[in-house]
């Protein structure tokens, strides 16, 4: 008789189970990641007009629009254009990403003011202010001062940047719902395009749709 010298038997013969049940675990992971993950997506420019240059992901979507409005930071500005990203959840078609980049050309002297100002329109547009995080940085972009509103409410969660040039103030304001999954693709996505901006404001108006 062969003997199996220095080999317990009962864990010998556990083996194969754990095996299955590490191919059936991976198995599992690859399948939930593939139902989840993104495209990869590829850069692009734009020139927009009133001077500003932006790269975006190439699979977001992009609406010139040209006209003036109350925005939810509570000034009238005009709406130069808007992007939007691909869903992040499978068929939820209002999980993704959107940028709005507006401009004041008359935004007064007090910048300061006009973001604070701001800051409380907006938490007064998205439900109870008691129950909205926000926080307030200063950072640059384009190579001007800006002041950057982080908020998230039980239903969204926000990015505003509020640019000054001696031509107006540029408002870059990135916006998702504020699920798990578009969360994460909202701040993925975020940094490297406002990063990415370029603002050369022209010395000549630039005509507005009516």
């Amino acid at each position: 008789m062969r003997r199996y010298s220095g080999v317990n038997m009962k864990s010998f013969y556990g083996y194969p189970c754990i095996s299955i049940a590490i191919v059936v675990l991976i198995a599992a992971l690859v399948l939930f990641a593939g139902c989840t993950s993104q495209p990869a997506s590829h850069l692009t420019s734009a020139s927009l007009p009133y001077g500003v240059n932006i790269t975006y992901p190439d699979n977001w979507t992009r609406q010139d629009v040209m006209t003036s409005g109350v925005r939810d930071y509570g000034t009238t500005t005009l709406s130069i254009a808007n992007f939007y990203s691909q869903t992040a959840i499978p068929g939820d078609q209002a999980s993704y990403t959107s940028l709005s980049v507006d401009l004041d050309q008359n935004p007064g002297a007090d910048v300061e003011s006009y973001f604070n100002n701001a800051t409380l329109a907006i938490t007064k547009s998205y439900g109870d202010p008691t129950r909205i995080s926000a926080h307030s940085y200063t950072v640059t972009i384009g190579g001007y001062k800006s002041y950057e509103l982080d908020f998230q409410s039980d239903e969204v969660k926000g990015s505003y940047f509020f640019t000054s040039t001696e031509n107006g103030l540029y408002i870059f304001a990135f916006k998702a719902p504020n699920k798990p999954a578009t969360v994460e693709a909202f701040q993925a996505q975020i940094t490297d395009i406002y990063k990415s901006i370029r603002i050369n404001p022209p010395t000549v108006d630039v005509t507005q749709h009516r």
